[in-house]
C-alpha cells in the first residue's frame, strides 16, 4: 500500500473471495462480517452494538448478527496502526484524476473516436477512465506457445488485447482489470498465467518485449509465474487446489490447458 501522510488502522478479515457486482449478487454474509470489522477497527465510528441491531431490526435473522459478532471479534485483536513512515511508493506515476473544477456541466461522457491498427495499444480506448490500477492480478503471455486461437482477445470483456502484425495479440496492462477470463478459455497449457501484481515494475508491451528479446522474455515470464498455479474448484465457494508446475522450455511442445476443479 503507498505511504500517506497520517496515521490509520490496518485488520485483515479473514475469509474466502466473495464474487458479487452487476447482475451478480452473492448472500455469503460479506455484508454483515464487513459491517463487524468495521466496528472493531473504529468502535466511536461505528460500535458493534449499533450494528447488531440494524442488522435485526432490518432482517431478523440471528445468523447474520452472530456473522458480525464472529468478524468483531476476529478483527479486533488483530488491529495494527500503519504510521506515515510505512508504505511503499509508487514505482510508476500515479494516474491522475481531473478536479472537480475539470469536470463538464452535466453528466457528460464524450464519445471515444473509433480507430485501429495493428500493433500494442492499436485499438482506441478512453484516456481518462484507464482500470489498471484495480487490479489484484496480470496475464503472462507465452508467445512462443501460442496458437493463434484468438480466445483470449474474443473473450476479454475489457478488449486489452491488441492484434499484431504476426498474428499474435498484446496486452494493454493500463487496461486490463485482472478477471483472468482469458487464462481460463486459453487452450494452451502455460501459455497464459495469472501472476501477482505486486511483481510488476511497469506496464510495458510485453509483445514488444518478446520480439526484442524472445529467450530473455520467455526467462522473465517463467520467473515471474514461478511454478505454483491456484486452480479455483468448479463449484463456487469451495475454494480452490495449488498445483506445481513444470516450466515449459523454449520451443516445448504446448499441451492442454489443466482445468479449474479436474
Amino acid at each position: 500500500m503507498a505511504r500517506k501522510p497520517f496515521p490509520y488502522y490496518l485488520a485483515i478479515l479473514e475469509g474466502e473471495a466473495s464474487f458479487a457486482g452487476l447482475w451478480v449478487y452473492r448472500d455469503d454474509l460479506t455484508h454483515e462480517r464487513v459491517l463487524g470489522a468495521l466496528a472493531a477497527l473504529d468502535p466511536q465510528l461505528l460500535s458493534i452494538e449499533a450494528v447488531k441491531g440494524y442488522l435485526w431490526d432490518k432482517t431478523h435473522e440471528q445468523h447474520r448478527v452472530d456473522a458480525a459478532q464472529q468478524a468483531f471479534e476476529s478483527v479486533r485483536h488483530n488491529v495494527h496502526e500503519v504510521t506515515p513512515a510505512q508504505g511503499i511508493d509508487w514505482p510508476y506515476e500515479i494516474p491522475k484524476l481531473p478536479k472537480w473544477n475539470e469536470f463538464s456541466e452535466g453528466v457528460v461522457v464524450k464519445a471515444v473516436p473509433r480507430e485501429f491498427q495493428l500493433g500494442p495499444k492499436g485499438q482506441s480506448r478512453n484516456q481518462l477512465f484507464k482500470r489498471g490500477t484495480t487490479k489484484s492480478q496480470r496475464p503472462v503471455v507465452r508467445f512462443d506457445l501460442c496458437t493463434k486461437c484468438t480466445l483470449c482477445w474474443l473473450e476479454c470483456p475489457d478488449e486489452c488485447f491488441d492484434p499484431t502484425p504476426d498474428g499474435y495479440y498484446d496486452v494493454d496492462y493500463e487496461y486490463c482489470v485482472g478477471c483472468g477470463k482469458c487464462a481460463e478459455v486459453c487452450p494452451v497449457q502455460e501459455c497464459i498465467v495469472m501472476v501477482d501484481e505486486l511483481a510488476f515494475e511497469d506496464n510495458r508491451s510485453p509483445w514488444e518485449h518478446w520480439k526484442q528479446d524472445p529467450e530473455g522474455y520467455v526467462r522473465w515470464a517463467e520467473e515471474k509465474k514461478g511454478k505454483h498455479r491456484v486452480l479455483p474448484n468448479v463449484v463456487t465457494g469451495t475454494g480452490g487446489r495449488v498445483v506445481e508446475v513444470e516450466p515449459v522450455p523454449v520451443g516445448g511442445k504446448p499441451k492442454p490447458a489443466a482445468r479449474a476443479g479436474g
